[in-house]
């Protein structure tokens, strides 16, 4: 806060009554001050600004200091305004029920365009302390206009808190002054221009190790998810710190358990308790997990953050109700609600992640299709088991097709499968072959696959009798002409032995 400093002023007094500094053209009302009774309250207006805002933004200026002008002695005092002198009346702090314009000047904390959102200055204290009271005794400021990322503001001379009413960030207190130099032997108004101290929130959801917005996993997989959010820092004698992450799963999802949320306050890995306590190294409640209906709420004390960055690592299991294709929902969405009006009551702000605030687990299945070689009629019964590896060791599952000729299994992550017919329909032969089947974007034979998520194999089966007959007519003849050979050498052979029997019976 930059209120000129007690010494200076009594100094410039001192130079104004001797004369060292002339009149100046100060304009002034008819309202007469407390402190210096023959002196008038200065009209004499500048231009306050504050910069590095945001467009959208507003702001209201809340007067602090009235300034007054003795034509007679050429002297400039200062006096709380009506409203500040209330705000000190009535605050529990004995030291601001006491305090005088004179002990203003021991509050200056320097360079008010420096520092984070979070100062323990004895000025930044009292001017965050008085925002309270702003909001809620409805005390009346001056609109500030917005152009591009500045606020300005013409205003009378005296000192100002500047707050902002509208927005999405949180602002730290901003003190500015409009208050004089001297310019040769003429008092000038100086304009004043503050460089907002502004702390921004956000949260954003990434899936796997990798941080991707989406990932392709099968049924029954625990799959990774990470959320980063930023904390903003909230001004000192804030009242209203409220920042609270949720987490909504699709129905093809399922939370683990709350003991297994691991949280990091910075790169200090924190504590979770199974009842859903998370706390630090000192034993203080961070935060506290809920999960209910696959929403996960964690409603954090930021009392008690000590960074600016807060990670959460959960894991969520893909269940049997997992929508298949790109359009199948199985998604995470995450939203941040946080406070950013520090003195209100419950004006809060919700921002998504990056996007639409949602990252996406792609599930694919797998359909084959059984038909006889002749007449392409569809097969039922036939089986086929699914596998991982190309060495068939590693089994993923069984299907079996029904009276269209079609099976089909759900719930596989993108990548190459190889299936193999383990039983065939009835009547028809089995076949050895092992068919790679790859699934996943750009892969599939259906014109569907995309959006159904289901990649065809059609398998053809022969039918199941005597051995095919190969050669041609000559090797037919030949072995008829052998067969019969053989046939009547067999046949003399018995006439000659039983001729051979007879003679021998004879003699």
């Amino acid at each position: 806060m930059k209120i000129r400093n007690k010494v200076l002023l009594l100094i410039l007094s001192v130079f104004l009554f001797m004369g060292i500094v002339n009149v100046s053209a100060i304009s002034v009302g008819s309202e007469t001050g407390t402190t210096d009774t023959e002196s008038k309250i200065i009209t004499d207006t500048a231009t306050l600004s504050i910069t590095g805002v945001v467009s959208g933004d507003q702001f209201a200026a809340y007067k602090i200091l009235d300034a007054f002008y003795n034509e007679t002695t050429n002297v400039i005092t200062y006096e709380f305004t009506d409203d500040f002198q209330n705000f000190l009346k009535q605050s529990s702090n004995s030291t601001y029920q006491k305090l005088k314009v004179d002990d203003l000047y021991s509050y200056s904390s320097g360079d008010i365009n420096t520092g984070s959102t979070l100062s323990t200055s004895d000025i930044d204290k009292l001017a965050s302390a008085y925002a309270g009271y702003i909001k809620s005794h409805s005390v009346n400021g001056s609109a500030m206009n917005v152009s591009g990322t500045t606020a300005s503001a013409t205003l009378q001379a005296g000192s100002y808190l500047v707050l902002p009413t509208a927005t999405t960030r949180v602002y730290a207190v901003m003190v500015g002054n409009l208050d004089f130099s001297t310019s040769g032997n003429t008092w000038v108004i100086n304009n004043e221009e503050i460089v907002a101290k502004v702390s921004d929130a956000d949260v954003n959801l990434s899936i796997g190790e990798d941080g991707y917005d989406s990932g392709s996993y099968s049924i029954g997989d625990d799959i990774p998810f990470i959320i980063t959010a930023s904390v903003p820092q909230y001004p000192t004698n804030a009242t209203n710190k409220v920042y609270t992450i949720t987490d909504t799963l699709s129905e093809g999802l399922d939370f683990n358990s709350i003991s297994s949320v691991v949280i990091k306050d910075g790169d200090v890995t924190l504590t979770t308790a199974s009842d859903g306590k998370v706390t630090n190294a000192s034993g203080e409640e961070v935060a506290i997990i809920s999960i209910e209906n696959r929403v996960m709420t964690i409603t954090f004390n930021t009392n008690y953050v000590d960074s600016t960055t807060i990670t959460i690592n959960y894991i969520a299991r893909l269940n049997t109700n997992a929508g298949l294709g790109v359009n199948g929902g199985n998604t995470s969405s995450v939203s941040l609600t946080y406070s950013n009006d520090p003195y209100g009551t419950g004006t809060n702000a919700t921002v998504p992640s990056k996007g639409d605030g949602q990252v996406s687990v792609l599930v694919y299945g797998l359909e084959t299709y059984k038909y006889a070689t002749e007449g392409k009629a569809a097969l039922e019964g036939a089986e086929f088991t699914i596998y991982k590896d190309a060495e068939l060791k590693q089994v993923v599952g069984v299907i079996t097709t029904n009276a269209s000729g079609i099976a089909q299994y759900k719930g596989l992550a993108a990548g190459t499968y190889y299936v193999k017919e383990t039983k065939a329909p009835n009547g028809y032969r089995l076949s050895n072959s092992v068919i790679s089947a790859k699934v996943g974007p750009g892969e599939g034979s259906l014109a569907n696959a995309e959006t159904e998520g289901y990649y065809r194999l059609e398998v053809a089966n022969e039918k199941a009798g005597l051995l095919p007959v190969t050669g041609g007519i000559g090797t037919i003849v030949i072995t008829l002409v052998g067969l019969t050979i053989v046939a009547g050498a067999i046949y003399f052979f018995f006439i000659y032995r039983k001729k051979k029997e007879n003679k021998e019976d004879q003699a």
